[in-house]
């Protein structure tokens, strides 16, 4: 499957900011990965944010694990950093959007390690 895939199945998603994460990115991806999703909303309003999944996991093929940026722990987020896709929206804006989690990761990364996915399987 290929990027331009995912656009045509989450079409419905083309005037939102979505990025690509997870094996799909990395390049791990194998027969029975789901393709993870995250929509950025730039919002903490917990109700939009459900609503927001919610909708989209309602439209979307069970090969989505659909996801919103701002509900996801730092943890998570921190991996999604170094390696992201953008789907729809504006790599720049996005990239800069993503600039107050890398700065929020990088004052706590010290205190976690995580695993790479290859690791994980080892």
């Amino acid at each position: 499957m290929k990027v331009d895939d995912v656009r045509a199945d989450l079409h419905f998603l083309k005037d939102r900011e979505v990025i690509l994460f997870g094996s799909f990115v990395t390049g791990d991806l194998t027969p029975h990965s789901d393709i993870d999703v995250a929509i950025i909303t730039r919002s903490s309003d917990r109700r939009l944010l459900m609503e927001t999944r919610i909708d989209a996991s309602g439209r979307a093929s069970d090969r989505y694990d659909i996801h919103v940026l701002e509900a996801l722990p730092l943890l998570v987020i921190g991996s999604i950093l170094d390696h992201y896709e953008v789907l729809f929206g504006d790599p720049l804006e996005i990239g800069l959007y993503l600039c107050r989690y890398r700065r929020r990761w990088n004052d706590y990364r010290h205190r976690v390690e995580i695993p790479s996915i290859r690791e994980m399987r080892q």
